[in-house]
């Protein structure tokens, strides 16, 4: 027992000392994080600064990137325009070269006709040598062409006088010889026996020998007739058999 309290106090002494000591190395340790706390820290704002840079960077990247991209938007644009005009340009090259060929062919058949009226002209002085040769002086033959060309001016009038006469006598011909297309009259009466019957229109209607026209009942085809012969007011016609649907009836009409 006296033992005991005799090394007491030096286990209370070990005890503190030990107790100093662990208090040390917590401070120590404590130290040691608050200064890694605040290297940690200061890398992490320097990080943060770093990042904050990087993206302002790439911001303005991300729009020099746009802006890029439209210039090379617009700049498609310009070349496809440019290839159009380009296109254009070539077309109108191409429509010129044919407007210059065809000018060329042009100028040549020009040279051609001229030199074929020079031809003429000479021919035709060489004629008013041969006609003429009593002639002496351009004068004279101007006079006598100017004569001859009055001759030809009255010849002129006069073929022009008989052709239109001509033509009066044809259309005489043809008013006298043609019955009027879509004239109408009746059948007034039927001879089946004899495969004729007599129209209620004649000359005073125009109508004209051989003419042929379509018998109708209620709208509907009946037969095709051949006039034979023309009176004043009647006709008479044949009834044409390859063309008879049904017999003619009086009363049926009669379209040229």
């Amino acid at each position: 027992m006296n033992k005991l309290v005799k090394i007491a106090p030096i286990i209370v002494i070990l005890a503190a000392a030990g107790s100093l000591f662990f208090v040390f190395q917590l401070d120590q340790m404590k130290k040691s994080h608050l200064a890694r706390i605040a290297s940690l820290n200061d890398s992490l704002n320097s990080t943060k600064g770093t990042l904050q840079k990087t993206e302002a960077t790439l911001g303005v990247t991300k729009k020099t990137l746009s802006t890029t991209s439209n210039q090379l938007a617009q700049a498609n644009t310009d070349l496809q325009a440019t290839k159009a005009a380009l296109d254009q340009k070539v077309q109108e090259a191409e429509g010129l070269k044919t407007q210059v060929a065809e000018r060329d062919q042009q100028l040549q058949a020009t040279k051609n006709e001229l030199a074929s009226a020079q031809g003429e002209l000479q021919k035709i002085k060489d004629d008013l040598a041969v006609i003429f040769p009593n002639i002496e002086n351009v004068g004279q033959i101007k006079e006598k062409v100017q004569a001859m060309v009055e001759e030809n001016k009255v010849l002129n009038d006069a073929l022009a006088k008989m052709r239109d006469e001509n033509q009066q006598l044809r259309d005489k011909v043809v008013e006298l010889s043609t019955t009027p297309a879509n004239l109408r009259g009746r059948v007034a009466n039927v001879q089946d026996r004899w495969n004729f019957l007599v129209l209620d229109i004649g000359q005073e209607q125009k109508v004209r020998k051989h003419a042929q026209f379509l018998i109708y009942r209620d709208k509907k085809p009946v037969g095709l007739v051949q006039v034979l012969s023309v009176g004043p007011t009647t006709s008479v016609a044949e009834i044409l058999p390859e063309y008879q649907h049904n017999a003619p009836r009086v009363g049926d009409i009669a379209v040229h």
